[in-house]
This record gives C-alpha cells, structure tokens and sequence, in this order.
C-alpha cells in the first residue's frame, strides 16, 4: 500500500534528480547530462540498504560517504597506472567530474538519511530544497534562460519542482491548528520574501540591461519610466527580429515615449492634455490607428518577431496607422509577431531648415495646452540647464539650428559615453553629469537635450526603444539585441510632427571599450530567420478587429468582412462570368445532344451550319432540311440525324481544338520555368519577400520541379542562410540527383556548416558530371585537406592537371595538401607556380593569398625569414586580413609585441571572423593587459557565426579548443593577480576573497573544456590515421591534442609529447629543440632543458623561451640558484608579464630610506612586509635590487639590474604616507613592473 511516507519518498526521488540535472543544464561542455542522476540513484539505493541495517545516523552517513569517496579514487588511480588511450581518457573525464560526484554523495546521502531516520528534518526538508533550487537558478540572473531553450521551459521546470515539493511539504505534516498557523505564517513570510527579493532581481536587471530594460516574467520590457543608474551594464540577448526596407534602418524603433517629467521620478509616462493615449500594447486583432496626417512622411511597413520580448510589448517607427497582430506557427524560439505600418520620415530633409516656433496653433498639429506642456520644467532642473541652452542657442534665429546646435553640444562637444557614469555625492545624478563627469549612458543624454530644449521653450520628449546596424541586415531582416536597446529624443515640428534627434555620443570615456559596431548577427540571427523565412507561410491573421474606439457595429463589421475577402469575392465573380459564357457557348450543342424535338434540333444545326463554310451540295440539303423543319408538318428523327451528320465531323475539329485550348490555360498558364524567371527579377529588384513567396509557392505546385528548389537554395545560400538552403537543396537532390548546380550549391551549403565530409561527397558527384570545373577540382583539394585526406586530394589534382592544364588554384590546394604532408619541397614548388601565374596575369588577390599561404609553410618549417618576406609580399599584392594575422603572429614569435598588435589591429578593420580578435587577446594576456584582454572578449567574441571556419585551416573544435584556451589563460592571471594584490579594509578582502574564488572556479571550468575540446580534436586526426604517410601526419596532431589535454598530468602527457617529437623531427628536424625542453619540463630534468634550450632559435623562439624560463626557474628553486637566477634574469628581460601568468615572485634586495623630517603612519619595517606580500621576495643573492624612498612628500620607486641600471622608477607624490596611500602605491609600480609596454 503506497502510504504517505512512501510517497514522500518516490517524490523526493523526482525532487533529487530534478536537482541533479541542473549543474549539467549549465556546465553541458564538461558534464553529460546523465551522470549526476544515475549516480543520485545509486546513492539513495545505497541509503536506503544502510537503512535496513539500522546503523545510526551519523554512522550511515560516514560509511556511505567513505564507501563511495573510496570507490572514486580507486577508480581515479586504476585510470590513471593503467597506460592505455581508452583508460587515459576515462582518467581525464572522471577528473573533470570527480568534484561534482563528491559533492552529490555528501549531499544525498546526508539529507537521505536525516528523511529515514529524522522526523523533524523530513518535516522541513522540502525548504531545504526550495532554498537550493533557488541558490542553483539564482545564478541565471538578469532574468537571463540561457540553461533552457525556451523561457518557458524554465517556468514548467521550475512550477513542476515547485509542485512536487508542496506536496511533500503538505504530506510532511499532520495539519493540528499549531502546525497550521505557523504553515500559514512561513508562508505569508515566504511571499513577502520573494517580493522582496524580486524586486531587488528586477532592478538589478534593468542595470544590467542598459538601464531601459526590464523582466516580465523571463521576458523582457522597457519601463514606462527612466532612472539616472550609477553603473549600469550591457546585455547582447537577442530580443527580437525586425523586417522592414532597408531604406528606413536609420530610423528608430520606438517602443513608447516619455512626456511626462518629474525632477523626482525622471522622465515618464503619461498623456498630454489633448492628445490621444499612445499605443503601448499590441491590439487583440487588427487595428486602425488615426492620427493627424504630417508632411514629409511615407507609408513604411514593417513585422516584429519577439524572441525575448514581452508579447503583449508593441514597437514601431514613427506614427503607426494601422497594427495587424499574427497567430505564428507553432515555435519554441518565438513568443509572437505582427506586422504595423507606419507614416515615417524617410531621410533628415532640407525642407526642415527656417521652420518656426510652435505657436499652438491646432493646425500645425500641437495645440496650445499641449505646447505648455511639453515644454513643462521644473524650477531646479530650469536653473541647471536653461543659462547653457541660453548660451549655446542665444544669438541662432532659426528653429532647427537652436535644435541642432544642442545636439552638437553633446555629440561633437567634451561629452562622453560612460557604462559607470559614477555616483554623485548629493544624489543628483542629472547635475552631476553636466557640470562634473560629462559621461553618461544614452538615458543622461537623452534627458539633459531634452530639458535644455523644453528651456527655451521647444517642445520635447523622451523615446525609448531599439536601434538597428543597417549591416546586420539580411534580405531586409534585422537582429534586435539588449544592447541596442536606446533612449533619444523627439521634438516637435508645426506640420511636420514629431522627429527623432539621437545626443547620444560615440566618443568613449576613458578607460571604457564598448565596441558600438558589434556583430549584432551570428549564427543564433541567422538560425532564427532561417526559421521565419521557412515558416511564415503558416502565419495567420488574427480575426479580430478593433476600431480606434473599440467599438463595432454591424455595417463595420460587413464592411470589414468585404474588405478582409475581397480576393475571394473576385474569384467567384470571374467564375461565374466564365460559367455563364461557356453555358450561352455550350447552349446549341446541348440542345442538339438532349432535345427532344426535332423541328428544335433541326433549326438549331441550321444555325450552327449558317457561321461555317461548306460545300454548295451541303449547303442545298442544310436549307431542305430547315425549310422543311419550318414549314413541313412534320419533322423526323431521320430529319433531326441528318441535321446533326452535316455538322458533325466540324464539330468534332472544333470541340478538340477549345478542349486543347482549356487544357493549355490550365497546365501552361504558369510554368515552374516562369515562376523562376519571375523570382529571379524580383531578386534583382531586392524584393525579397516576393522572391521567396513566388517559389515557396511554386514548390507546392510542382513539388517534382528541381529548378524551382535550386533558385531557392541559391538565394538563401547567396545571403548565407546555409541551414534552410542545405534543407531545401536536399530536398531537390532527392528529386534529381544528377542536377549538377544543386550539387554545387550543397556542396558549399554543407562545407559552410562544417559537414566536411558531406561537402566532399556533394563536390566529388559534380565533378563526374562536370569534370572540366578548375575552380570545383580546387574547392575538392581543399576538402579532402579539412577532411583530413591529404593524399586523395593530391592524387585527384595531379590527374585534374594532366587532363585539363594548368590552373592556379589547383596549384594552391596542391601546396596546401603537400604542406599538409610535410613535403615542403613540393608544397614550395605548388605554390611557387600559384604565385608566379598570379603575378603574370595581374591576379592581386589571389597573389596575396598565394603568398599568404606560402609565407604559413616556412613558418611551419621553421625558416622565419623567408616567412617574414612572404607576408610582406601578401601585404603588397593585396592587404588583406589574414596577411596581416600572419606578419602580426611572426612579430609575436620574436617579441616585437607592439609591431604584432599593430598588424592585428590592421587585420581587425576587415575581418569578419574572431581569429584577429583572438590574437589580439592572446597578445594583451601575454602582455599584462588584462582589462583590455577582458573587454575585447566581451565586445568582439560574442555572436560569431562558425561559417567562416570553412575557409581557414581548422575545424569547429579546433577553434573551440583555442578559444578555452585564451580563457583559461585570462582567468588564471586575474587569480594569480588578485593573490597578491594589496586591499584596504574588511570590505576589500572580502571582495578580494570573493573575485579569486570566482577566477578559481572559472579558470578551473575553462581549464577542464579546453582538455575535452583538445580530446574531440585529437579523435577527429585519429579518424583518418592510416599505415601511409598522411597517417603519420594525423597521428602528430592526435598525439600533439593529447598531450594538450593531459598536459600537467605526469606521465600521461610525456607519452603523447614523445610520440609527436618522433613524428615531426623526422620532418622538420629544427622542432627538436622545443620538444627537448617540453620533455624537460615534465621530467624536471634541468639539464635536458638548457639542452632543448641551445638548439632553439633566440631570435624568433623568444615567445616559447619566456614560458620555459618561467616553468624551469620553479624546477631550478630547489636545485640550481644559478639556474634559477639565470632564467629569472632571461624572463624578465623578455617579457616581465609572465611572471604573472606562472605566479612567480621577482626576488629583490630591498632597501627602504625614509626622510626623518617626514610624516609618515607607516613603518619600514611595515613597508617590506606589504611588499612581500605582492610580487616580490627578498632575496639577497638577487641580482635585481629594489629601493625605496620617501622624501619631499614624494614615494619613490627604484628597480635596478645587477649592473645598476634602472629598470624602473616612479615617484608618488603622497603628502602623508599611510597604510592606504602605500598600498596604493606598492599595486600601481607592481602593475607597471609585470606589464610589457606596448
């Protein structure tokens, strides 16, 4: 009998896996989402045996846990002696792993035997889960689903754990009236907690997204009023996606406006005096909306897909006029949609210029009592901004120019935009912006314009809603992102309306790196129109209509009903037209096919006979046969057959000939061949939706019409729509697999989404059919080098060459694919041709590709030099991105740090792709600029598509595997950073403490995604490993991603250094050195490592050289001090910023001389201490020394070499040195000790 407890029990079962699938929803790269709830059942198996034995409480919770912390390390230490790759990467793994495995057995099996063996825990366990549910999906703040697909999603998981632990709560206790009350009171404490709580989530996610956002329910909406923020912080959740005429992506999207103001409260919602209400939710079904027509606008239509945004939320540009809501097609990433039209100013005229005041006159479209109150101040904010606008506008005539000329003042003038406008000491944020910081987000210029306008007495309001990049736009879609999300203002014009004015300016304060033209796209954009444009042809028209006053009344409502079907009425109307002729047409016939009366008949032929032209003899009996119908008294069958013969064998002619007619206006009145004609010029006219309306249709109609799927395909894989273009091309396939453009087009599609070897399998089917495509037989040598298959690809080119000639691009993959082989004599000798053809016919851009990827091959090869000129040459063909990647990563190899950042800030101005961004992160980590490090990571790694990977040398994974790297990299140097870093005060260790666990963790989570990724990459080479020579070239690079996984894992990772160092010095026999000195490194062989270290090359090596004189001066600690100082000295004249990288502490001989006329409220004694504790350690055997001085209110800083030389000296000017003001000082000089100048 399943009794409470029972119950209790199997839904307590459901609450812990429930639990347990959480970390895996957000840690999905390292942890499957099945481990921690099978290993939650076996825990509770285990308890739940314990239980039956009757061991005490605290006893059965030791034995569990012992039992399976024990059974994990033996299980870690079998995989970790036992030398075998299978066993190499469970070790791995279930390293990853091992810490969530011991946290879920102490948590389930403690709590799980408190439920057996304590009442009163079971009682209250239920909040207990409740609290760490919360602490779990706390930290998806902001309001931000990303562990869901859906937000809704989130709300069934979350209301269906909710429900569970209610019940349980409810089946925990024996309602009495005491329990009762203290039930009801928990809960009426728990509700106000929440509101609490909520409130406080609320606001910090209107910071977090800009200011103007806010959460509705896991979705997001701007507020009908603006706060002045301190700080606030950006968000690129996508929001929605836009469709309208390129023509119009200037103008904004507006989702309300702010008219009214309150010194107070800010700007905010509310209606002028006579104006009508603005619209600011989306109507239940269609809906007119009135309002005074303006000159100067034009009819602009616009649709609005909400992924993240409120659906009851209603944006539009301008003066919308009519709202038209959609019923979408059933979708988990869409939340709604509708279109709007709208009367909007298409472009800024000159026709505005010499305009007058508003006088208040209705007819100019403001009438006096709304003129009074949009230019409504009050007294204080009249006072801080009136005597600037007075100043600014007093001596322009004209009302644009004063208009103007105030815009200018924030946008051109010493005003700048600032995420951390700071907080101003007297709470007025507003004033604080315009006479002290001058930096602020959009809200703070949006606010001051608008009350220095209202001062002089223009009126003016505030608009909040969305802008756009006009090249994020894809076939006249654009993507809406949280950090698109702005504030400006709109001034009124007498006949003209409202028009925008944006005073925000793009010059940047100080210290901030917010990059204003973002890819606002990327692969989530383009996943989600592919959907719209698959999909919209199940869009519905809502049936509802509502009038501006709501109401309905039955001549609207047929009218309206007239007016939604009028196509239909039309096509019955020429149906019936149609059947009405061929009835008066079909008449005669009919009669002489059924009547019965032969006079009737007999007449009837005499008729038809008359309008054709026949023989006399025919003509002589046609007449007997009508006379005597009309006179005779009486008429025959005979006479009636007779009748009927004579017109007979015509009739037959003419019957076949109109049913051949019909049948032709049927079947040839629109062809497939004239839908695709049709499309392709609506293509050229940009008419996008007609383009794709044409042949989406046309499909239906011919679903066995192959052109009709290729013209598609073609215009979504031309706009780079790969995903719905690789479906529709498919599909097509399926109807003609011999067509050879589909296979072209697939081909291109599946490479681009990384399907490799689709993509090879498509291009090798177009070539049998197309043998003679130089450039597909080039595209196929490429392939089989992404795939992997170097030696098929160059069998194929050198056979495509001896059947068809020479061809440049052949040469080029040839070079790649040998490269790929490390032939380089052959690779050089392919490329050498490539180059030379390209220089004869003036082929600049395939020169500088040439060059590029010759300049790559004696990298490779370790002759830098000839590199070196090569990127140079690329660079002179043609200045590319990717040539300039390759001239900045060769600086790089010799610390020319500042020479490689200015090559990769030349590739950044042209690059679509993350890879200059990547190198320009690596290099400021290498470096010592964190915080730039960091920002570009925010700013330029984020909505990157993955179709770009297809035309560079790596795969998906390899790309990842970099990525995590760079991440990794940047959060150990912020834990190593914030080691060291001296704090003031409780509140600052804290903090302290709190940011290293943070670094801790994330360096550890990133760590632990880029040895997975390393594994993914390493299995890909081992795919395609054979006996041949390509198969050693695989196996270097699935033994070199091993030993990047296992890297720090003793043994595991020298077995896969020495079996690549075999491989490659078999080829490229300079290598040796660097792998000498990684093989030393793990060994801790130091003698081995200054081997490795001769026979490296210290000119271009150095960026290797600084990481080894780093690992091996903590070898040589404990073994050699010359050594130790030796590489030490080497390190920090290479590159001082590794030594925070590796953590590792300069060791100085300090000396400390302190004026003795001075007042200070720190000792010497206290100085060294605090110095010690940063990145220091004294050390008399040191060759570096270190001085201090304080003297004339001044502290100075000196580090000198063992020769005298100064490294380094900065004076602090501190006129009372103190705890604090030294601390300050000791994190500065420590800051610019351990930064490469750039």
């Amino acid at each position: 009998m399943l009794t409470r407890y029972k119950f209790n029990f199997l839904l307590r079962i459901l609450s812990l896996l429930m639990l347990s699938i959480i970390p895996s929803l957000y840690l999905f790269e390292i942890l499957p989402h099945f481990i921690l709830p099978v290993w939650a059942v076996i825990i509770i198996f285990l308890c739940y045996q314990f239980q039956k034995k009757q061991i005490k409480l605290s006893a059965s919770i030791i034995l569990i846990c012992l039992s399976l912390i024990i059974f994990l390390f033996l299980l870690l230490f079998l995989f970790k002696i036992i030398s075998a790759e299978p066993f190499d990467i469970l070790y791995l793994r279930l390293g990853v792993i091992f810490p969530f495995l011991i946290l879920q057995t102490v948590f389930i099996s403690t709590s799980t035997i408190n439920f057996y063996k304590n009442e009163k825990y079971r009682r209250y366990e239920p909040i207990v889960f409740f609290s760490i549910f919360a602490l779990l999906f706390w930290t998806q703040g902001n309001f931000s689903m990303s562990v869901f697909e859906h937000p809704i999603y989130a709300v069934l998981f979350s209301l269906s754990f909710s429900a569970v632990e209610i019940i349980r709560l409810f089946l925990s206790f024996n309602f009495e009236k005491k329990v009762f009350t203290f039930f009801l009171f928990f809960l009426l404490f728990f509700t106000f907690i929440m509101t609490f709580v909520l409130k406080t989530y609320n606001e910090s996610s209107s910071v977090n997204h800009g200011g103007l956002l806010q959460p509705t329910l896991f979705r997001f909406d701007f507020s009908d009023y603006l706060k002045l923020q301190s700080e606030i912080k950006m968000s690129d959740d996508l929001i929605l996606v836009a469709h309208f005429d390129n023509d119009f992506s200037h103008n904004m999207l507006r989702r309300m406006y702010l008219s009214g103001w309150d010194s107070a409260k800010g700007f905010y919602e509310k209606k002028a005096p006579s104006e009508k209400a603005q619209i600011i939710s989306l109507p239940k079904g269609r809906k007119d909306i009135l309002h005074r027509a303006f000159s100067m606008r034009e009819k602009v239509a616009q649709e609005y897909f909400f992924v993240n945004l409120s659906p009851s939320s209603f944006i539009a540009m301008d003066y919308p006029t009519q709202v038209i809501p959609y019923e979408i097609w059933d979708s988990s990433k869409f939340n709604g949609g509708y279109k709007v039209f709208s009367d909007a100013i298409f472009d800024f005229a000159s026709d505005l210029y010499g305009e007058a005041f508003p006088s208040g006159d209705e007819d100019e479209g403001m009438s006096k009592v709304d003129l009074d109150f949009y230019t409504k101040i009050d007294d204080e904010s009249f006072k801080l901004v009136h005597q600037t606008a007075e100043d600014i506008t007093g001596d322009i005539p004209d009302y644009l120019d004063k208009i103007l000329a105030l815009q200018f003042y924030f946008t051109d003038g010493d005003f700048r935009y600032s995420l951390k406008p700071g907080k101003a000491p007297d709470g007025n944020q507003l004033k604080y912006f315009l006479t002290e910081t001058k930096k602020g987000y959009c809200t703070y210029f949006a606010f001051s314009y608008a009350l220095m306008l209202r001062s002089i007495g223009i009126p003016a309001r505030v608009a909040v809603g969305f802008f756009v990049q006009p090249e994020s736009e894809i076939m006249n879609y654009y993507p809406v992102r949280a950090n698109m999300a702005h504030a400006w203002v709109e001034v009124f014009f007498p006949y003209i309306g409202w028009v925008s004015f944006d005073p925000t300016t793009s010059q940047l304060a100080e210290g901030e790196n917010i990059n204003f033209g973002m890819n606002a796209g990327g692969e989530e954009f383009n996943s989600l129109l592919s959907e719209i444009l698959e999909k919209r042809s199940e869009i519905k028209i809502t049936e509802i209509t509502e009038r501006e006053d709501d109401v309905l009344n039955i001549g609207t409502y047929i009218k309206q009903f007239f007016k939604d079907n009028i196509s239909f009425f039309r096509f019955i109307i020429i149906i019936l037209l149609i059947i009405i002729f061929v009835i008066y047409k079909a008449r005669p016939h009919l009669i002489l096919k059924f009547s019965k009366n032969n006079r009737r008949i007999v007449l009837t032929a005499g008729k038809l006979f008359k309008k054709r032209k026949r023989s006399t003899e025919e003509k002589i009996e046609m007449n007997t046969l009508i006379q005597k119908a009309k006179f005779a008294p009486e008429c025959t069958i005979d006479d009636a057959e007779a009748a009927k013969n004579l017109l007979k064998n015509k009739t037959k002619k003419i019957i076949v000939l109109l049913a051949f007619c019909l049948i032709s206006c049927f079947v040839f009145a629109e062809s497939a061949e004239t839908i695709v004609v049709e499309a392709e010029k609506a293509v050229e006219a940009e008419n996008w939706e007609l383009a794709l309306s044409l042949l989406q249709d046309g499909i239906k109609k011919y679903p066995q019409n192959d052109s009709l799927f290729l013209k598609l395909g073609e215009i979504y894989h031309n706009k780079e729509l790969y995903k719905p273009a690789y479906k529709i091309l498919k599909n097509g396939l399926e109807i003609n697999p011999e067509n050879s453009s589909i296979l072209f087009y697939i081909s291109g599609c599946a490479s681009s989404l990384n399907k490799y070897e689709e993509a090879l399998m498509y291009i090798k089917n177009y070539l049998r059919l197309i043998p003679y495509d130089r450039f597909a037989a080039s595209n196929y040598g490429w392939l089989c080098f992404k795939c992997h298959r170097p030696e098929e690809g160059i069998r194929f080119l050198l056979d495509n060459i001896k059947r068809y000639g020479e061809d440049l691009s052949v040469y080029n993959s040839l070079g790649t694919l040998y490269n790929e082989m490390f032939d380089y004599e052959r690779s050089k000798e392919f490329y050498t041709k490539a180059i030379k053809g390209a220089e004869q016919v003036n082929r600049t851009y395939s020169g500088s590709v040439y060059y590029y990827n010759r300049s790559i091959l004696e990298s490779q090869f370790y002759r830098f030099d000839n590199a070196i000129e090569d990127a140079r040459a690329a660079l002179n063909m043609k200045e590319r991105s990717s040539s300039y990647m390759i001239l900045g990563e060769l600086e790089e190899r010799r610390n020319n740090f500042s020479q490689a950042l200015s090559a990769y800030l030349s590739a950044s101005a042209d690059d679509d792709t993350p890879l200059s961004a990547l190198n320009i992160i690596s290099l400021y980590l290498k470096t010592g600029h964190i915080e730039k490090a960091e920002q570009y990571i925010l700013n330029q790694l984020q909505n990157t598509s993955e179709a770009w990977i297809s035309n560079y040398g790596l795969s998906v994974n390899e790309f990842k595997t970099n990525l995590y790297k760079i991440k990794k990299s940047l959060y150990i140097r912020k834990y190593n950073f914030e080691k060291t870093e001296l704090k003031s005060g409780f509140l600052g260790w804290i903090k302290n403490f709190s940011n290293k666990i943070n670094y801790k963790l994330k360096y550890t989570y990133y760590d632990a995604v880029f040895r997975l990724y390393s594994l993914k990459v390493a299995k890909e080479y081992k795919k395609n490993s054979t006996g041949d020579l390509s198969g050693n070239t695989n196996n270097l690079y699935t033994n070199t991603y091993y030993y990047n996984a296992f890297k720090g894992k003793g043994k595991k990772a020298l077995k896969y250094l020495k079996k690549a160092e075999s491989i490659e010095t078999m080829f490229i026999p300079q290598s040796a050195g660097a792998y000498l000195a990684d093989r030393a490194i793990l060994e801790a062989d130091l003698k081995l490592l200054n081997e490795g270290i001769s026979k490296m090359d210290l000119e271009w090596e150095k960026h290797s050289l600084a990481d080894l004189y780093a690992q091996g001066s903590k070898i040589a600690k404990n073994h050699s001090s010359q050594l130790y100082y030796l590489y030490l000295e080497s390190l920090f004249d290479l590159n001082p910023a590794v030594f925070l990288e590796y953590d590792i502490k300069l060791p100085v001989k300090i000396t400390i001389e302190i004026d003795k006329i001075e007042n200070i409220k720190i000792s010497a004694k206290k100085m060294k201490k605090l110095i010690l504790s940063s990145r220091f350690i004294e050390d008399d055997n040191s060759k570096f020394s270190l001085r201090l001085t304080y003297s004339n209110k001044g502290l100075t800083f000196k580090l000198a070499d063992k020769n005298g030389y100064t490294l380094y000296s900065k004076n602090f000017p501190i006129e009372k040195l103190d705890k604090n003001g030294f601390k300050n000082s000791v994190n500065i000089f420590v800051k610019d000790i351990f930064t490469f100048k750039l």
